[in-house]
């Protein structure tokens, strides 16, 4: 190649043009990147590639296949070329048409609706004694209507593509168009050849119904002499899957998003099974710890009510032993007249009173029957529960704490 031959490299879909550089290789080609605006770049071409249709899911193959001999087949694909060389390269050279189209027809596998996967091709075209730059679009097209295969000039109407010049629009309404490239050739016009090149890989994931035929289109809008020379190289290859493939492959993929679905289900079972255990335990220990509350404060009333049991022991017996040594001292000359005194004035069943000092600290029958006594002539209530007097400041109270009688009531001093 003439070291004045400025290459442009194909980087994910963008098409490669090699241009020959009329002056030196002082400036470089610039790729633009998907959708940007073209611009013209010195010594250099203007590209832009733009898919139409890309892939939804994951990768349709896997490399190397996985297959057994006795499997259906997965994939299948096709394939298309078209060659012209010197001195015979593309006819349209004695009709000095500078404006011409080629379609490549792509074969589609003896299939019931298959679908397309990928589609991949590779442009060689190079041209020598031309003048000016040249501009080229190719298409990949889905379509019914039926392209002439042969060389032929940009001016027939192609049902594909809506009227106008270059470039071409594809008519949507008559061709689904898969995917679109632009790109301006720079041209030296010398003896040396001028090249473009351009690559391309879509992965379309289209059903093709039987009546569909699948294109590349080449078109060329170029200013030619009649010592240009024209060389022209295509390849395309297509990848085709079996749409009962496609049906167990949905099928297959519908089964585990059922049993991914039911695992979850399953999960969340599980996790709130889970939390109703927690619930009841975190209720049963609420319980438990409330039966032990009231546990110990039953064993505590248990203590209480035993320690007064004991202090009423002790009052008791303090009383006894108290009744003991005054029983043992013997009779003191007032009580022991009291009965006869209580005889003369004929006062009878008149019980001698105590003095406060000696009274018991728990009422015994005596003193309890004249505490009733006293309280009925003093139109109180009896204690309804009858509960024991015992003494306390200023007289006795009944043990309910509801119920008292002073020493000056009784009569004691």
């Amino acid at each position: 190649m003439c070291p004045k031959t400025q290459q442009t490299q194909f980087v994910a879909g963008t098409p490669v043009a090699l241009g020959h550089c009329a002056a030196s290789c002082a400036s470089s080609p610039v790729l633009l990147p998907m959708c940007q605006t073209p611009a013209v770049v010195p010594g250099g071409q203007v590209a832009r590639a733009v898919p139409v249709l890309m892939a939804k899911d994951r990768s349709f193959a896997d490399y190397p296949p996985q297959y057994s001999v006795d499997a259906d087949e997965a994939l299948v694909h096709t394939y298309a070329s078209f060659r012209e060389e010197p001195a015979i390269a593309l006819s349209v050279n004695s009709r000095r048409d500078d404006a011409w189209t080629l379609c490549v027809a792509v074969p589609t596998p003896a299939l019931h609706n298959p679908t397309l996967l990928a589609v991949n091709y590779m442009i060689r075209y190079a041209t020598t004694a031309d003048e000016g730059n040249a501009t080229i679009q190719t298409d990949i097209v889905l379509t019914t209507a039926a392209l002439p295969t042969e060389v032929v000039s940009a001016r027939a109407a192609l049902d594909v593509y809506r009227p106008g010049g270059a470039p071409r629009m594809v008519d949507q309404a008559a061709a689904l168009c898969l995917a679109n490239t632009v790109a301006i050739k720079c041209n030296g016009g010398g003896e040396q050849w001028s090249n473009y090149l351009d690559t391309q890989s879509v992965t379309p994931n289209v059903r093709v119904r039987d009546t569909a035929q699948l294109y590349v289109i080449f078109n060329v809008e170029e200013h030619s002499t009649f010592r240009t020379a024209r060389s022209l190289s295509i390849e395309v290859s297509a990848t085709w899957q079996k749409e009962e493939v496609e049906i167990k492959a949905k099928a297959e993929e519908e089964r585990k998003a059922k049993e991914a679905a039911e695992k979850e289900a399953q999960k969340l079972a599980d996790k709130r099974a889970r939390e109703a255990d927690e619930r009841q335990a975190r209720e049963e220990e609420r319980v438990w710890r409330e039966e032990e509350r009231q546990a110990r404060r039953e064993e505590a009333q248990e203590r209480a009510d035993a320690k007064q049991l004991r202090e009423e022991e002790r009052i008791r017996r303090e009383q006894e032993r108290a009744q003991a040594e005054a029983k043992a001292a013997g009779p003191k000359p007032s009580m022991q007249a009291a009965p006869q005194v209580a005889a003369v004035v004929g006062m009878k069943n008149e019980v001698p009173k105590p003095t406060v000092e000696a009274a018991p600290a728990v009422a015994d029958e005596a003193i309890q029957l004249h505490i009733k006594e006293t309280m009925a002539k003093l139109k109180k209530d009896p204690c309804p529960a009858g509960y024991e007097f015992v003494k306390v400041e200023g007289g006795y109270k009944c043990k309910g704490g509801t119920h008292f009688v002073s020493f000056e009531q009784l009569g004691m001093k």
